[in-house]
């Protein structure tokens, strides 16, 4: 018996590796994360939680209301429990508490912090804050304090109130750590978030262009008006030279704020600025001034 055989011509072949590629790619895609989302998702949250602390902060003030960790002796994990209260949404709730949209809500009764010192096992289901429309998880620290040296009056001593909120960006997704693995990125980042209503980037993606840029804000007298984008670490130095006025631009608060969590997820390592010193346009005449320059956080969109 003669046996047909038929041969695939070329336009089969590539159809076939064609499909195949997809297979694999698709594969690829569940089992590993996209690396470029990631930084994606830290500016828009980033923006969502500015939005909702500024919105709940003008609202509090309106009304001569206190912002959870700014009255005298206030209770560490109460006022956590606040926060989480003023800038999650209830979606069990038909009133407008809250900013951030959520599927998840254990701001109530069950609300845990996460400690300052964290491992690879801290965050979990029992210390989960809320988890947002988008997958997001949020964490919230105690209130926590850092005592920051004025940089235009040396001897005066700024006490400094703030929550560490810890976002998950992608979820169930991988690798679910706040420390650097061999790609060199993390997914659970921290911000700091003052009593003040002021969303401070901290840790690792400070000193990471692919999280976040920013750039100096020269005196309107100067020219250009502002620098080149750079690191926010960067930034930071080329404005204010390694000084810190909390009074004026809480985006000076750099290096008491790595002192104060040397050794934990906050701390930066192996990073040195490029920028060395003022930039030209931000250099003080006296020790006293006022810093003349300030770190804007660069849109992405």
């Amino acid at each position: 018996m003669k046996l047909n055989k038929k041969a695939y011509n070329l336009a089969e072949v590539v159809l076939i590796i064609a499909i195949v590629g997809f297979i694999v790619m698709l594969l690829f895609k569940t089992v590993r994360p996209s690396y470029k989302a990631v930084p994606l998702a830290y500016s828009r949250v980033f923006t969502s939680l500015e939005d909702a602390i500024y919105n709940s902060y003008e609202n509090l003030r309106e009304i001569n209301g206190i912002f959870p960790g700014s009255d005298g002796k206030p209770d560490t994990y109460k006022s956590a429990q606040q926060l989480c209260r003023l800038i999650a949404a209830n979606p069990t709730q038909s009133d407008d508490s809250g900013y951030i949209n959520t599927v998840y809500y254990n701001c109530g009764e069950n609300f845990k912090t996460v400690p300052e010192y964290i491992t690879s096992n801290t965050f979990n289901e029992d210390n989960l804050a809320f988890v947002a429309t988008n997958s997001m998880k949020f964490y919230i620290s105690p209130l926590l304090q850092v005592k920051v040296q004025n940089g235009v009056s040396k001897n005066q001593i700024v006490t400094v109130r703030y929550f560490i909120v810890w976002v998950d960006l992608n979820g169930k997704k991988g690798p679910n750590s706040a420390f650097i693995n061999k790609k060199g990125i993390i997914d659970i980042v921290p911000f700091i978030v003052t009593t003040r209503g002021t969303v401070l980037p901290a840790g690792y993606p400070t000193t990471d262009i692919r999280y976040l840029s920013a750039y100096v804000q020269y005196p309107l007298y100067s020219t250009p008006i502002s620098s080149q984008s750079r690191t926010y670490y960067d930034a930071q130095t080329a404005a204010f030279n390694g000084k810190e006025y909390p009074y004026f631009d809480e985006f000076s608060i750099r290096d008491s704020l790595l002192r104060q969590h040397q050794g934990t997820a906050l701390s930066i390592k192996s990073f040195t600025p490029q920028s060395q010193g003022y930039d030209k346009p931000c250099a003080l005449k006296g020790e006293t001034d006022e810093p003349l320059c300030r770190v804007e956080i660069n849109d992405r969109f």
